[in-house]
């Protein structure tokens, strides 16, 4: 019997996807456990599931071509595999990079061009959306500046946003400092919000 997903722990879709645990819930109502789960990818968005579902095999029948076995499988070393070269996740990557780059303004990022290629380099430090990120009013909108130049950020850039919340970076792979920096935000946008209705 495999061993239930744990706060923390890294696992990846048969599609290719990284997640990482939030936590092991149980449903008030019917007392089923759901795993809690943020997408190492995009919007970094967070979600709900059984868990036996996430337990589960992959359907060979509808999914003839996929090889691994289960749904989810637990990644031991994430920074081994943040690092892979395998051609089918570096086109999820590269197309996720590529849509969000196309959508972002030259202007508003303070972005260098070269021909066609796009670079933000740690010398543009302390411009653009990065002062629009020190200067916003409320965590939801720093969340969003920091989702939309996710690809952007530079390493010293991170380094000052920990150090601005007084948080410890892994310091393993940037998709996943972000992604720690957006569990911070909502974890501290749920505690505010409980707060306020008491």
């Amino acid at each position: 019997m495999r061993e239930e997903p744990k706060p923390g722990e890294f696992y990846r879709h048969f599609k290719n996807k990284l997640y990482q645990i939030v936590a092991v819930a149980t449903h008030s109502e019917t007392r089923e456990k759901l795993v809690i789960y943020q997408a190492l990818y995009g919007e970094y968005g967070v979600y709900a599931r059984p868990l036996d579902m996430f337990m589960s095999e992959v359907d060979k029948e509808k999914y003839q071509d996929v090889k691994q076995k289960y749904r989810f499988d637990r990644i031991e070393d994430i920074a081994k595999i943040s690092k892979l070269d395998d051609s089918s996740y570096s086109n999820v990557v590269e197309q996720d990079k590529r849509t969000k780059e196309e959508s972002v303004s030259s202007e508003s990022l303070g972005k260098k061009e070269k021909g066609n290629e796009k670079t933000y380099s740690d010398t543009d430090f302390g411009k653009g959306y990065f002062i629009e990120f020190l200067e916003a009013d409320d965590l939801n909108t720093k969340k969003e500046i920091l989702i939309a130049n996710r690809e952007l950020i530079s390493e010293r850039e991170l380094d000052t946003i920990y150090e601005i919340y007084g948080l410890k970076r892994r310091k393993i792979d940037r998709d996943l400092d972000i992604a720690d920096l957006i569990g911070y935000f909502d974890m501290q946008q749920q505690y505010e919000g409980k707060r306020l209705r008491k």
